[in-house]
Order: C-alpha cells, then structure tokens, then sequence
C-alpha cells in the first residue's frame, strides 16, 4: 500500500484533468519545483577548524619598555600639535570683502610673496587642511602598544 502511494507521489501528475483540479495541481508542481530549487541553492556548510597559532610577543627590557613609551610621547605629542594648528586653521573665516585676506609667504633669503585674492587663500586653507589631516591619520596609524 505505501509503495503504491509512493508511487503516486513520484508520478507527473497530468494537467489536463478537470479544469478546477488542474489550477490547484500547476500551483502544487510549481510550489515543489520551488522548494526543490530552494534544497539546491543552499550551500553545503563544513567547519574546519584551524589550529590556533600563538603568537608570542618578545619580552621587552625595561629600557625597551622606556624607549617605546618615549616613542609613543613624541608621537602623541606630535599628533596634538596637528590637530591645534588644524583648529586654528578652521577659525579663519573667509569674508565677503575680497580683501580682507592676506596670505604672505617668506622663504629662507627673505623674499616674500603677498596675495589678498580669496580663491587663492581659500584653496590654500584647504590645502593646508587637507595635508594636516593626512599627517594626523598617519600618525594615528603608528600610535600602537
């Protein structure tokens, strides 16, 4: 008897019966095409499992120990020198009387260049900005204990 049944299960199942049990016989076949695409599409999940390697730090000496702390000092105290100068240059405000601005620029002979156009003072503030911060995220980036 349950072989027969099971038979019955795994048979197609015709579609050119009565009009009303073929609507429910399409949705039944399309419902367990779906479901077995479904079984198919699901990945096959395995757990290896690795060993896990210990990584021993070396022993430091205390004047190994003292010399990273200095290291670490002068970067902190690098980083916050950056990001004053990076405050302080934020507070300029760039006004709408084109010259209000000066930039003045002197190199080591004493030669100086002005300018007072605010495009120019604008694209070097952000210049400046934008190198300011790279400098503080590379510093940020050696800052490790």
């Amino acid at each position: 008897m349950a072989t027969a049944i099971a038979k019955k299960a795994n048979e197609k199942v015709s579609t050119k019966e009565t009009n009303v049990n073929s609507i429910s016989i399409k949705a039944i076949e399309k419902k367990v095409t779906a479901d077995k695409k479904t079984e198919q599409a699901k990945p096959i999940e395995k757990k290896i499992e690795e060993p896990v390697k210990k990584v021993e730090e070396p022993v430091l000496t205390l004047e190994q120990k003292i010399e990273k702390v200095e290291n670490l000092k002068t970067l902190v105290d690098k980083r916050e020198r950056l990001e004053l100068s990076r405050k302080k240059l934020q507070s300029f405000v760039v006004g709408a009387n084109q010259f209000s601005e000066n930039i003045v620029l002197t190199d080591e002979n004493g030669n100086t260049f002005k300018t007072s156009n605010t495009e120019v003072f604008t694209k070097v503030v952000e210049a400046i900005n934008t190198t300011l911060i790279g400098k503080i995220s590379e510093i940020e980036k050696q800052i490790q204990f």
